[in-house]
């Protein structure tokens, strides 16, 4: 899959650099991915995908956290992608992390998901309600997608990368509804097919 047009105009591209020091800075986040891990903890699932993994600390560490279930992850980043792969390989997950370039709106598996997630990238894609309905139909019956994002209406972090809840409020996705919580900092869109 060509990276270069996984992109829409006016999209951040993370190369080398920037993938080498998001990787360095990512620990930085850990109160936030405690909340993400604390959210789905206790939630039974067989199968997960990340999207915009970045270096993969929320997949490996998930994978960890629910050694029964398989992991699927994407960023349109090559790099990052590489720098995923590493990390996964260097904990041995190889066998239940697959990482893969791709896009919210262009997801390279060819299956659905119990489980979709993304933890902050949702604020750099720009086509977000077209993606939000590409993949609730990714969803197996019964599954859900959750958005983990910065809190722009309660958290400390108030800044370009977050979301606040208006951001929202138009949304709606045919056989869907959407719960939307803030916790820690972070403001969390769940959709989950109706009757579920």
């Amino acid at each position: 899959m060509e990276s270069e047009n996984l992109y829409l105009e006016g999209e951040e591209r993370f190369g080398p650099v920037s993938s080498f020091f998001y990787g360095i800075v990512s620990p930085l986040l850990r109160k936030y991915y405690k909340t993400i891990f604390e959210y789905l903890d206790g939630k039974n699932f067989d199968s997960l995908l990340d999207i915009g993994c970045g270096s993969g600390t929320v997949v490996i560490k998930l994978a960890e956290n629910h050694p029964n279930a398989q992991f699927h992850c994407i960023d349109p980043s090559p790099d990052m992608i590489k720098l995923a792969r590493r990390r996964i390989a260097r904990k041995g997950l190889d066998s239940r992390i697959s990482a893969k370039i791709g896009s919210s709106r262009s997801i390279p598996f060819d299956q659905k998901f119990d489980v979709i997630i993304s933890s902050f990238s949702y604020h750099h894609w720009k086509d977000r309600n077209h993606s939000l309905k590409v993949l609730a139909g990714l969803l197996r019956k019964g599954g859900f997608l959750t958005i983990f994002e910065y809190d722009n209406d309660r958290g400390k972090m108030k800044n370009s990368h977050g979301i606040r809840e208006e951001e929202w409020d138009d949304l709606e996705i045919e056989g869907f509804y959407k719960t939307v919580d803030h916790k820690n900092g972070l403001i969390i869109l769940t959709i989950r097919e109706t009757g579920f």
